[in-house]
């Protein structure tokens, strides 16, 4: 009964924003405009992905901007809820500093882009995929809806 007051007062001060790994529900900010260009992102680390509008789901990712994309990815696969989510319904909120869009996922099985975005994350994210089994991951493009 201890451990149930505090984790009530946690949850109201934060709202229904993930925590580190824990998620969360309908992300707060302000929802703006699909940019052209994702470059800008490079600077930020974390982000927050909302799934499942009917009843939102959000959880902390990183995000990688390859050209003019950006990309998520699911670390196991369908093992993990949010792409589950993604299969039954494409659409998401991207979450980065306060604002808020309104995308569409797909899954990208291009090689290419795989290589590009394990590329990227080593750089941005210090991110060595050895011993990782890179196969099962899921990448996502987020597109405009």
């Amino acid at each position: 009964m201890r451990l149930i007051v505090p984790l009530f007062l946690l949850f109201g001060l934060v709202g229904c924003d993930p925590i580190v790994m824990i998620p969360g529900g309908r992300l707060s900010g302000e929802v703006t405009a699909t940019p052209d260009n994702w470059t800008f992102t490079n600077a930020t680390d974390t982000f927050q992905l909302e799934t499942r509008s009917s009843d939102p789901y959000s959880v902390n990712v990183w995000a990688i901007a390859l050209d003019d994309s950006i990309y998520v990815v699911a670390g196991s696969g369908m093992e993990t809820t949010w792409a589950q989510h993604i299969a039954n319904d494409d659409r998401v909120r991207l979450r980065v500093g306060e604002a808020i869009y309104e995308l569409r996922a797909s899954e990208d099985e291009a090689q290419t882009t795989r290589e590009a975005f394990l590329a990227a994350a080593k750089t941005k994210y210090d991110f060595d995929s050895e011993g990782e089994d890179v196969d099962k991951a899921m990448l996502f493009r987020l597109d405009p809806r």
